[in-house]
C-alpha cells in the first residue's frame, strides 16, 4: 500500500466496501422512487448518484488493483477478500476479464463463495453479448413508466436451477421473486429467449 500508510489493508479494504455500498443504498432508494413510485423530479439527482457510483467504482479499483500487485495476499480477511470481488465484479469488463482468474482462485480456495465467482462469470458473459450460465444477471430498458425487466439469456435452461445450486445460488424462481421484492417489477424469464431478441427489444 502507500508509503507511510499505518493502516492496515483489512482496513483500507474496509473503508472500500462502505464506500461501494453506501452509495449503491442511495441509489436503489432513488431508483426505487423514480420508477416504481413514478417521482419523476428525482431524476437528475438518480443520474447524479449514478455518475458518482461510477466515481467511487474506479477509486476503489485502484485501491484494490495495488493490493493486487504482487497476486492475491493471503492471510485477510473474509470481509476483505469479499470486497476485492465486488470491486472486480463493479468493474470494466477489460478489468473483470484481468482478474477473473484471481476470483476463480479465492472461489476455489473457499476465500469467498462459488456464488460469487458464478455470478461474476455471468456478469461478464453479459458484457460480451453471451448467454449467462447461472440466471444471476438481470436487464432493465424501457421508459421510466414503463420499465421492464428481463432474465439475461441463458445457456441451457433446462440445467439452470441445477447449475445454480451447484454454485450455491437459489432456484430461479425464488431469485426472480427477490428481484422483485427489492425492485418492486416483476421480471420477465422466458428460456428461450435469444440474446439478438433481448438486444432487439432494449434499441425500440
Amino acid at each position: 500500500m502507500a508509503c507511510g500508510s499505518t493502516k492496515s489493508t483489512d482496513e483500507i479494504l474496509a473503508e472500500v466496501w462502505e464506500k461501494d455500498q453506501a452509495i449503491r443504498v442511495q441509489m436503489q432508494k432513488l431508483n426505487t422512487a423514480v420508477i416504481v413510485e413514478g417521482r419523476t423530479e428525482l431524476i437528475d439527482s438518480l443520474v447524479s448518484v449514478s455518475e458518482e457510483v461510477e466515481r467511487i467504482d474506479d477509486e476503489n479499483l485502484v485501491i484494490v488493483e495495488d493490493v493486487l500487485q504482487q497476486g492475491l495476499p493471503a492471510g485477510l480477511s473474509a470481509d476483505s477478500y469479499n470486497t476485492i470481488w465486488i470491486v472486480i465484479d463493479h468493474a470494466s469488463l477489460e478489468k473483470q476479464e484481468q482478474y477473473l482468474p484471481i476470483v476463480e482462485q479465492m472461489s476455489r480456495d473457499g476465500l469467498i463463495g462459488k456464488d460469487e465467482y458464478a455470478i461474476l462469470c455471468d456478469r461478464i458473459a453479459m458484457k460480451q453479448n453471451r448467454p449467462q450460465r447461472y440466471g444471476s444477471q438481470v436487464v432493465q430498458f424501457g421508459s421510466i413508466d414503463a420499465m421492464k425487466l428481463y432474465l439475461w439469456p441463458v445457456e441451457t435452461p433446462a440445467e439452470l436451477d441445477s447449475l445454480r445450486a451447484s454454485a450455491g445460488l437459489s432456484p430461479i424462481a425464488e431469485y426472480l421473486n427477490q428481484v422483485y421484492k427489492e425492485s418492486g417489477i416483476e421480471v420477465k424469464y422466458e428460456p428461450t429467449i435469444t440474446v439478438e431478441a433481448i438486444n432487439s427489444m432494449r434499441n425500440k
